[in-house]
């Protein structure tokens, strides 16, 4: 949709126009002037000092446009309140570790929920590589929903008017909205149950050392060996993007463990595919499983899987009310400034694929 200007004039070149640099004025010394009306493109222009023609150039996404001129005109844009007229409102998703070639992914899942519930809202989704957080900086953005897995996302905390949420990663020390489920439980309750079928040589399989989530689940893990009395093999601890999943689950298995928490989302179906049809082991009987999300996909698995539930459903609908709220309290000038920090429950799911141990 293009956005045009209300004037015929020459404008002049943006490769000759200068930024200029006196700081923008504060959110609320901006809006108390121009309160009581439509922001339009000529207030962006006349705040930026710069011609109308750059403003409709920059909101059009035009490519003869320097970088930080356009950034200067984004940022003065957001700092008035400005939103150009389309035809929907708009949110962006931003993601971390996201591939299309595993539509079972956690990000993946949680990206197509989350586009789910805002398309049910009537909001336009726009989906944002972590790679390229430049994107966010457009002014019909109105909140970002983050589904990272470090704090890349802070970078947009400069961009005036723009609320910001996180999924899984708590980030509300550094000021933004959280959403997330309790990892730490999630490898609890789950070595837990292996603990009490009498399984003693129990794999920790997750994805990325050092990343927050997993290392709330390898506490967790450690925690209910701990408690156990049961001591940790030294190559219990394995992440698959260090490592092929083979070669740990061979590793594994020559050592004699007979349980794994199959914790690494992105991995998890090829893990089982190595452990019955490579390996030739029977799930249930030879080695006891358990792997993270309850995806359908794990019900109709032979033998059905045996998961803890993360409630990613209800996860992508708090984190889109939320943030909708939050966007709707700013547009009506008392946006709170304390992020809020939401902890949803998980609970293990039992199926057929944990044998009990004489």
């Amino acid at each position: 949709m293009s956005i045009s200007s209300r004037t015929d004039a020459p404008q002049p070149a943006d490769a000759d126009e200068a930024i200029p640099s006196p700081e923008l004025p504060s959110q609320d010394v901006a809006t108390a002037t121009l309160r009581k009306r439509d922001i339009t493109l000529q207030d962006v222009a006349d705040r930026a000092r710069v011609s109308i023609g750059t403003v409709s150039r920059v909101m059009n996404h035009a490519p003869n446009v320097a970088a930080d001129l356009r950034k200067h005109v984004l940022l003065t844009g957001r700092s008035l309140g400005f939103i150009p007229r389309r035809p929907q409102r708009c949110i962006a998703v931003i993601t971390g570790r996201r591939s299309p070639a595993l539509p079972v992914g956690y990000v993946s899942v949680m990206t197509s929920l989350l586009c789910r519930v805002l398309s049910d809202r009537g909001y336009a989704v726009e989906l944002i590589d972590v790679e390229h957080l430049e994107l966010a900086y457009q002014a019909h953005i109105e909140g970002v929903i983050g589904v990272v897995f470090d704090d890349r996302l802070t970078e947009l905390r400069a961009i005036p008017n723009l609320e910001l949420l996180t999924i899984s990663k708590p980030m509300t020390e550094l000021g933004i909205h959280s959403i997330r489920s309790d990892h730490h439980f999630q490898a609890k309750v789950a070595t837990e149950h292996l603990l009490a079928r009498g399984h003693r040589r129990i794999g920790f399989m997750s994805i990325e050392p050092g990343e927050w989530g997993s290392d709330e689940r390898k506490r967790g893990f450690l925690e209910a060996m701990r408690n156990a009395g049961v001591e940790v093999d030294p190559l219990a601890i394995r992440y698959t993007q260090t490592e092929a999943a083979y070669d740990i689950l061979t590793r594994w298995i020559g050592r004699g463990f007979t349980a794994l928490l199959n914790f690494s989302e992105d991995a998890s179906l090829e893990v089982l595919h190595i452990l019955s049809n490579v390996l030739k082991l029977k799930i249930g009987q030879d080695v006891s499983t358990i792997s993270l999300e309850d995806l359908p996909v794990y019900r109709h698995l032979t033998p059905p899987q045996t998961t803890v539930r993360q409630p990613l459903e209800e996860m992508a609908r708090v984190a889109v009310d939320l943030l909708l709220e939050r966007i709707e309290l700013r547009r009506q000038g008392r946006a709170p400034r304390e992020p809020v920090d939401v902890v949803l429950p998980s609970d293990l799911i039992e199926r057929d694929s944990v044998g009990t141990l004489t």
